[in-house]
Parts: C-alpha cells; structure tokens; sequence
C-alpha cells in the first residue's frame, strides 16, 4: 500500500523541501526586480566634470607612505544644474536646522571671489604639482619657463625660508598656487570637519603671508574622496565651495607617487600622454617633492609630446570647471 508507506513519506518530505527552497528564491527574484527598476543613479555636485575611471592613481590610505587611494569614478561628462524645475512647497520651506557651528570658524577664511566656476578650455591640459615646494620646485619652474607653460601647485605648509620663497617665484612667474592642507597628515587634516577647516586656514593664511596672494584652488590630500573622509567628504566640499574655494581632483597621472620606487622619466612621461588620448581637457598629477627627481626631468618630453598631439596649457583659474571624482552609493 502505497499511502503511508516509507516511499510516501520520502516523497512527501521531497515535495515539501522543493516548496521550501522555491518560494524564497521567486521572492528574492521580484525583490531585486522591483530594486532594479527603482534604483537612482548617484549624483555629483553641479558644475563639476566627472572624473572618468583612469584618474586614480595614488596609493590606498593602507599604504605606508603618501597614503592616497584609489577612488572610484564614473565616465567623463559634464554636470549641469538643472534648468527651469519649479520649486515645491518643501523648498520654498524654511530650514528648521541651525547652520553647522563649523560655518562660524574663521571669518577671514574666504576666496576673495563667489564660487563660479563654469569655464570648460577644450584641448587643454593643466599641468598641477602637488605636496611642495620642494627642492624639486625650481627644477620644474625651469622647464616651465623653457616651454612657456603656465601650471598650479598644490602647496603644503612649509617653514624652511627657501620653500616661502619658492612659494614667491610660482605666483611671480605667473603660476597659480593652490591649497593642499598644512601638514598633509591624513589623520589631522580628516579628523572631523572642524580639522579639515583649520588645516586649509594654516595654509591660506602662510600662502597668502609668503605672497600677497589669496589662495582660491585646492586639493584635498588623496582627492576629494578618500579612505579617511567617507563619513564627511560632502561637508568639506560644500562648506569650502560656500567659502567660494574650487576643489579639484585629476584625471590623468603620471603614477611619480605610485610606489617608493623612483620610476624613470621616460615611464612618466609615457604615462602622461597616455592618460591625455581621447581627453577633451586634462588635468595632470605629478608630485614636487624631493625624492621625485625624475619628475622635471619627465616634464620636457611630456609636454613636447601633449602639443603634438594638439594641446594647449594653462593654469588653473578660480573660473575653471573642475574634475571631480563622482560621489559613490
């Protein structure tokens, strides 16, 4: 008798693990249906170019010298605020917050223009310096000077009397010169927003004491977003745009700070015009600090190779539009 049998029971017991394995899985399949169809894509920031996805090329925050990561990025294209979209009653709402204290902190700390940064030069590349002066500085102003090239740095805080000075020939030869925090200690410059902001001001305030210039560029160590500023890289971004300072980031690298290992001039260089193939702007990362000597020696034959292949240089301008790196999930 089949009913109530021991093969019954086996096939019972069969039929009930197979209802138990198929509903969860038809569940899970019109959850992640239904998830599809929903999801936003991330946004940036307005009036920022996104940076495309060959850009990173600093070491991770784990690395244990010059602990700059590796981002994630999106293809290049522009960002544009929205036009003509009316304003729901949400909008036209007060804030019920209080603004951020951090937003009372230094009053004297603003770029001596609004943030209006809009102008995109195509077939231009902007050669920037991060982390000096340096020794290296002169080596490179040389070769800028040869090639009549105008480029930024991205300066850090110095108390030698020969960087102060070097600070002063980048803004005489007509160079921009940029924020890239006081000390470059990932641990002070990303403890919380209120130390990102004393940072930056420490340099502001030596860049503009050492050359009569203020400041309105700036880079965060590591770029924009990081392994250090997760939980607060929108505030520090947003509260120095308020203060009308312009971030930017890079989307090409000559990878000088990829290793310890001091690569040759002839790899930086390559790297370099590799980057700029299909770019319709570049923004080029190299490094002035002291163990980078191939890095003026590879600045010639780069920019020789750039301009044949069509590219102008200019120097960054608060006017610039930036590259940014997009915001992730």
């Amino acid at each position: 008798m089949y009913l109530g049998s021991v093969r019954f029971f086996k096939n019972l017991i069969f039929a009930a693990v197979c209802i138990l394995i198929l509903i969860p899985t038809l569940l899970a399949i019109n959850f992640y249906r239904q998830i599809g169809q929903g999801s936003a894509v991330a946004e940036t920031p307005p009036t920022a170019e996104v940076a495309p996805d060959d850009a990173p090329e600093h070491n991770s925050p784990q690395s244990t010298f010059e602990p700059d990561r590796q981002p994630a990025a999106e293809p290049e294209g522009e960002m544009e605020p929205a036009q003509g979209s009316e304003s729901s009653p949400a909008d036209d709402a007060p804030l019920s917050a209080d603004p951020p204290s951090y937003q009372s902190l230094y009053p004297d700390f603003y770029a001596p223009q609004p943030y209006a940064a809009t102008e995109r030069a195509e077939k231009t590349i902007y050669l920037t310096f991060d982390d000096g002066p340096s020794d290296r500085t002169d080596e490179v102003l040389d070769v800028l000077a040869e090639k009549d090239v105008k480029a930024t740095f991205f300066v850090t805080g110095k108390t030698d009397e020969a960087d102060l000075a070097r600070m002063r020939r980048i803004v005489e030869e007509g160079h921009t010169i940029g924020m890239h925090s006081y000390s470059h200690d990932y641990s002070v410059v990303y403890a919380s927003v209120e130390g990102f902001l004393e940072e930056f001001y420490k340099n502001f305030q030596q860049i503009r004491e050492a050359t009569g210039t203020s400041p309105t560029v700036f880079r965060c160590p590591g770029g924009s977003i990081n392994g250090y500023d997760g939980g607060f890289y929108q505030e520090i971004l947003s509260e120095m745009i308020r203060r009308g300072f312009v971030p930017f980031d890079w989307n090409i690298s000559s990878e000088d700070a990829v290793t310890t290992h001091v690569k040759p001039a002839s790899q930086l260089a390559a790297n370099v015009v590799r980057g700029a193939s299909g770019k319709i702007r570049g923004f080029v990362l190299f490094h002035d600090s002291e163990m980078k000597t191939t890095t003026p020696q590879a600045l010639g034959p780069a920019i020789d190779q750039l301009r044949s292949m069509g590219f102008e240089f200019s120097a960054i301008t608060p006017n610039t539009l930036p590259v940014l790196y997009n915001y992730p999930n």
